[in-house]
This record gives structure tokens, C-alpha cells and sequence, in this order.
């Protein structure tokens, strides 16, 4: 049970964390750890919907910035172009971020990378 719940906190970090610096370096008005998880889940919500609904991967993709940004400037309190411009940096931080943590692991287990 213990795994399991640091193995949420992890995923969790890595997913609410670099949303909140992201909408920090964009100055959001909204930059706390509750907004920024609002945001994720509904950004994962449209996701989820999205795929169900779009056949088109280049529509799906489009559809998903637009109102993902959407999402991040209601939620955090922004507008459009800060929006768009938090989902960049959060996706580029959590991908930094997981190589990081990748590599650690890695260099702990005493696996070659």
C-alpha cells in the first residue's frame, strides 16, 4: 500500500508541479497547488474526451491545445497566449523532469545507462 501511494505522489508531482511553475513564470493569477491540479484534471478529462469523440489525430491534437489552453487561462486565472504558453513549459518540465527521474532510478538500481 505504501508503494502505491508514493508511486501516486510521484505521478502526481510530475504532472501538478510543472504546471505551477510554468503559470508562475507566466505570472497566472492563479499559481497554487489546487488550481494547478483543477487544471490537469480537466485537461485530462478533455483528453479522454476528445480521443472518444475526434477519429483525426491532426484535429484531436488541435483541438486538445485550444481548449487545453483554454482550460489552464480559466483556471489559473490568465489569458489565452499564457494559457498556451503554461501547457508548452509544464509539458517540457514534466519531460526534463521524468528523464531526471529515469536516470536516477537507473543510476541507483546500478543499471548501465
Amino acid at each position: 500500500m505504501l508503494t502505491f501511494l508514493l508511486v501516486i505522489s510521484v505521478i502526481v508531482a510530475l504532472v501538478v508541479f510543472p504546471v505551477m511553475i510554468a503559470a508562475r513564470w507566466v505570472g497566472a493569477g492563479k499559481t497554487g497547488f489546487g488550481s494547478a491540479l483543477l487544471a490537469v484534471i480537466l485537461q485530462v478529462c478533455l483528453a479522454n474526451v476528445v480521443d472518444r469523440f475526434v477519429t483525426s489525430e491532426i484535429v484531436s491534437i488541435a483541438v486538445s491545445l485550444v481548449v487545453g489552453a483554454a482550460i489552464y487561462a480559466m483556471v489559473l486565472d490568465t489569458t489565452m497566449l499564457k494559457g498556451f504558453l503554461i501547457s508548452i513549459l509544464a509539458t517540457i518540465i514534466a519531460f526534463v523532469a521524468a528523464f531526471v527521474l529515469a536516470g536516477t532510478f537507473l543510476a541507483t538500481a546500478g543499471l548501465p545507462a
